[in-house]
């Protein structure tokens, strides 16, 4: 609750529902979700690494937003469905227009109203940063995965390099996103996922980002900032934690 009104702060219309402003968002920003070589490179790096440590057959994306990771997943070998979800319909009808896949099918629907034990992973790409209640979002995710499951989440990381410099400093930690509700570090994740049965399997870290103050422009090129990332997870701009379900 005391996160919740620091947000409504520097946003008084801040809403933890957020589905509006992804609706606004995807009309908005719609060209950068698309031909944006860094953006597509990183997106490609999350779901390569990611089937390096999994191998599912039906995955649930729970966020799917622009929908560019179902068409990536569906891809894979082995990969029989890709279901996305997301509580944006506009997401929802532009990832079907732009994103189709003829094993790729979406949705907007309650996470909670879908059928549990259903799919061998349920993934998730920047969305648990966004919820009020991660241990409630990790809990319906394990719900919806078959025992011996997968629940890969993949979020900013809270430790993040240009964090510790802030605190090196006496400055607070930085988040990624104003609009995010809080961010994490693994431990923490895993933690959390522990209460719904999930077991700590593997993680991965990627990016690295150094931007100067007050201009946003980063002294740590894009591509070396995700080779550097996955060389240095502890303080990797983001991470991957993957958690089995008991």
């Amino acid at each position: 609750m005391a996160r919740l009104k620091q947000l409504q702060e520097v946003h008084p219309d801040y809403q933890a529902d957020q589905s509006k402003l992804f609706d606004a968002k995807i009309v908005a920003d719609w060209p950068k979700y698309v031909h944006d070589p860094p953006w597509d490179a990183v997106r490609q790096f999350e779901v390569d690494r990611l089937f390096q440590l999994v191998s599912p057959h039906r995955i649930l994306n729970v966020g799917c937003g622009c929908g560019y990771h179902d068409v990536l997943m569906a891809r894979k070998p082995g990969v029989e469905s890709v279901t996305g979800i997301d509580y944006s319909s506009v997401s929802v009808a532009k990832a079907n227009e732009v994103y189709s896949h003829p094993s790729v099918n979406r949705q907007m629907v309650d996470l909670l109203a879908m059928q549990p034990d259903s799919f061998d992973m349920a993934v998730s790409f920047q969305v648990i940063e966004h919820v009020d209640d991660p241990r409630a979002f990790l809990a319906a995710c394990a719900r919806q995965v078959r025992s011996g499951g997968w629940v890969a989440t993949l979020t900013p990381n809270s430790a993040k390099l240009y964090n510790r410099l802030r605190r090196l400093v006496g400055r607070p930690p930085a988040l990624e996103d104003s609009w995010h509700f809080r961010e994490y570090t693994i431990p923490e994740l895993v933690e959390m996922g522990a209460e719904s049965g999930l077991v700590y399997e593997s993680s991965f870290g990627y990016m690295m980002t150094l931007p100067v103050p007050k201009t946003g422009w980063q002294l740590i090129p894009w591509r070396a900032g995700l080779t550097l990332g996955h060389m240095f997870p502890g303080i990797a701009h983001r991470f991957c934690v993957v958690m089995r379900k008991l």
